[in-house]
């Protein structure tokens, strides 16, 4: 999506892209065409805009959830890579590894 239909789509001006794009809170793909926007980017835009808008969160309170948006999503990823490289070992040691979870969630509750 080019940036003309991601403002008109999120109905905003281009200054106020061009904060979110300084800010760090969308990162469009460069082009020769231009900047493109993608599905994550217009759910990233609506969620600044119900941060700000009907939320009332400042730009300092966004940039604190956009960060922590950004440490969850990289995490998620952290935990996929692991739990794929934990399915290709030999089931024993798929075992030993669940064990020893459920070892240390029962310690955690204690």
């Amino acid at each position: 999506m080019n940036e003309r239909e991601f403002r008109l789509h999120l109905e905003i001006e281009t200054t106020v892209l061009e904060i979110w794009i300084s800010q760090g809170w969308v990162v469009p793909e460069v082009t020769d065409q231009g900047r493109n926007f993608r599905e994550a980017d217009i759910a990233r835009g609506q969620l600044i805009l119900d941060l700000g808008n009907a939320m009332g969160v400042n730009e300092p309170g966004v940039d604190v959830v956009m960060d922590l948006v950004d440490q969850l999503h990289s995490l998620r990823a952290t935990l996929r890579d692991l739990t794929e490289a934990v399915c290709r070992q030999p089931s024993d040691v798929q075992q030993h590894i669940l064990s020893e979870l459920s070892r240390v969630d029962v310690q955690r509750r204690r």
